[in-house]
């Protein structure tokens, strides 16, 4: 059954996702045409605060961010819980298009997807966004393949601000998907900064070139353990073809310390897009 929004406005089609707290359905706005994608609490979660104040956090979040590779937000309703209408993009998430398109994804394309995606976290980190009465960048704190967007264009689209947090602020909960996450989110005590985001995202560029999971692990512990303190695989030792160069990109930006990573996301580009395998003759 698709929730109640008390409204008319919005004509549910499918289901297209959700996890253990929500549902994802696509909806198509009947004032616009246009389709819609509504993302809900579970009904079940209806009664917990804490999600349905994520939720509304969520929602200040994406009303103060407006980028070309940030999935934007439609309209916030509460009626029978709390629902998220956003721009329904159409295609796939990266980690369904490394799965079953592309495998390892080629240097050309992958420097154009990353330049999205890191660019729009670079865009939420130095936004002026007001959180709890205060102005902060939004950090995401989730950045993993399922919250990535790949257009039938290929374009890339951030998605899932859920447990995002202002720059400056403390933590609050302590959620993240851990084979995606950095060593100081394992520590309630630390703080998080860009810097967080930036290991993640060179986790992110990891999988993209060779089209597997950054760690390998039996149990929650081991992981754990290789997050903490094991580097990745050097990915040249998996995918020969990738150039050294992306090698050394991604070994700075997974530093265990945060001191010694990209201290923003401007360095990361920088260096990303400073041999343009587009213009030379980068391997792969």
């Amino acid at each position: 059954m698709y929730p109640d929004l008390g409204s008319k406005q919005y004509e549910f089609i499918k289901r297209i996702g959700g996890g253990g707290f929500g549902v994802v359905n696509l909806a198509i706005d009947l004032y616009s045409g246009k389709p819609v994608a509504i993302k809900s609490i579970h009904k079940n979660y209806n009664d917990r605060n804490d999600l349905i104040e994520n939720f509304k956090r969520e929602a200040n979040i994406y009303l103060d961010l407006s980028h070309p590779n940030i999935v934007k937000l439609n309209a916030f309703i509460i009626n029978n819980g709390v629902h998220l209408v956003m721009d329904y993009v159409e295609g796939s998430t990266l980690e369904d298009f490394i799965n079953n398109e592309t495998g390892p994804i080629p240097a050309k394309l992958c420097l154009e997807l990353l330049n999205d995606i890191i660019s729009a976290i670079d865009y939420a980190h130095n936004k002026n966004i007001s959180i709890n009465g205060y102005e902060h960048g939004a950090l995401h704190l989730d950045l993993k393949p399922s919250n990535v967007l790949i257009t039938r264009n290929n374009k890339a689209m951030v998605i899932d601000y859920g447990i995002s947090k202002g720059s400056t602020e403390k933590r609050k909960v302590f959620e993240h998907t851990k084979m995606y996450c950095a060593p100081e989110q394992l520590d309630p005590d630390k703080n998080l900064d860009k810097r967080t985001d930036i290991y993640s995202l060179g986790l992110l560029m990891h999988q993209m070139l060779c089209g597997s999971s950054p760690y390998s692990a039996n149990s929650n512990e081991e992981l754990e353990n290789k997050v903490k303190y094991k580097k990745t695989k050097r990915m040249m030792d998996l995918y020969p073809a990738i150039n050294e160069d992306f090698q050394k990109i991604v070994d700075k930006a997974t530093q265990k310390d945060p001191n010694l990573r990209y201290q923003t996301c401007s360095e990361f580009l920088k260096d990303l897009n400073y041999n343009n395998p587009i213009s030379t003759s980068w391997k792969l």
